[in-house]
């Protein structure tokens, strides 16, 4: 049981355990946090690493994997990972992983106990994992993570997908066609599959979308998001989900928290195609509105009015 609890907070390097509607990340993305859900942030290599080590993932085939990412999404060792939960998970989660940070050990968290007697006498791994996953309140799980590198692979990429979306979109289907799943096997305990395809979100913007499975002790998370970019930096958003009833919601939630960021993309990609006073006035009521929900800030409203008016 100590093992898997491990495994749950493994990597957790630097919590920052606030409150939030809208919040900024690197490279200036812009995300919600939905009611009724808080968030942790924490050093993205070491969070990557430390779970890998806790699957019992050789050292060897741990830097492989981190070289890939940061070779192939422009990662460069600075990032900061954002986790999304339930209301509860952070206090849960929160406090159970600053109880480890701080060199204690688990069964000394406060909250262990508690967690002993709901979930100790589970009789199979996979059945522990389901009382884990319900006691830190962790179905579901949206991690974002905002690369501060990129590469010329990724530039170009970038470049396709932001003529598509100011009109001139290619035809994507060939390329969706050639696509195929995945399937990475790292030992007994943890297999994943993933199929990336490009689509347009919410019929308003062109991204990269995600979809697989990870099977972890027996236990399977769906995998569901997307890849956007930012100035030519990766931006991605993945939920997992362990249940029907938050599978089924799961694409909802992601499109909820990419509220701000879709809409300043749009404002952002839709100035130049204004032809008309009223198309004008219809453009500035919507940066408006955005102003006055939280999304943008003074600043951003002004440069983005003085855009269209200029």
């Amino acid at each position: 049981m100590k093992k898997l609890l491990g495994i749950v907070v493994l990597g957790l390097l630097c919590c920052n355990l606030t409150l939030a509607k809208t919040i900024q990340l690197d490279q200036g993305v812009k995300i919600k946090i939905p009611n009724d859900y808080e968030y942790l942030q924490f050093n993205q290599y070491e969070f990557m690493r430390g779970n890998l080590e806790g699957m019992e993932i050789s050292k060897s085939e741990i830097d492989e994997i981190i070289d890939q990412m940061q070779l192939y999404l422009g990662m460069n060792g600075t990032e900061t990972s954002t986790i999304i939960g339930q209301r509860g998970y952070k206090k849960s989660y929160g406090d159970f992983t600053n109880h480890l940070l701080s060199g204690n050990d688990p069964e000394s968290w406060s909250g262990f106990r508690k967690f002993s007697q709901k979930c100790g006498n589970k009789k199979t791994e996979k059945s522990m994992m389901k009382c884990m996953i319900d006691f830190f309140k962790m179905d579901p799980i949206i991690q974002i993570d905002v690369a501060n590198g990129t590469n010329e692979d990724l530039k170009e990429l970038a470049l396709a997908l932001e003529e598509a979306n100011i009109g001139d979109a290619e035809d994507f289907e060939s390329f969706n066609e050639t696509t195929e799943k995945v399937k990475n096997t790292f030992n007994d305990m943890y297999q994943n599959e993933i199929e990336i395809k490009i689509a347009k979100v919410k019929n308003k913007l062109w991204g990269i979308e995600i979809l697989g499975e990870d099977i972890m002790m027996g236990f399977t998370a769906k995998r569901i998001g997307y890849m956007f970019f930012q100035n030519e930096h990766v931006f991605v958003i993945q939920g997992f989900c362990m249940s029907k009833k938050t599978c089924k919601n799961i694409k909802d939630l992601n499109d909820k928290i990419l509220e701000p960021y879709l809409s300043m993309k749009l404002i952002n990609e839709k100035t130049s195609e204004i032809n008309d006073d009223s198309e004008l006035v219809k453009k500035i009521k919507d940066i408006n509105d955005l102003y006055k929900s939280g999304v943008l800030t003074k600043e951003e409203f002004e440069k983005a009015k003085k855009k269209l008016l200029d």
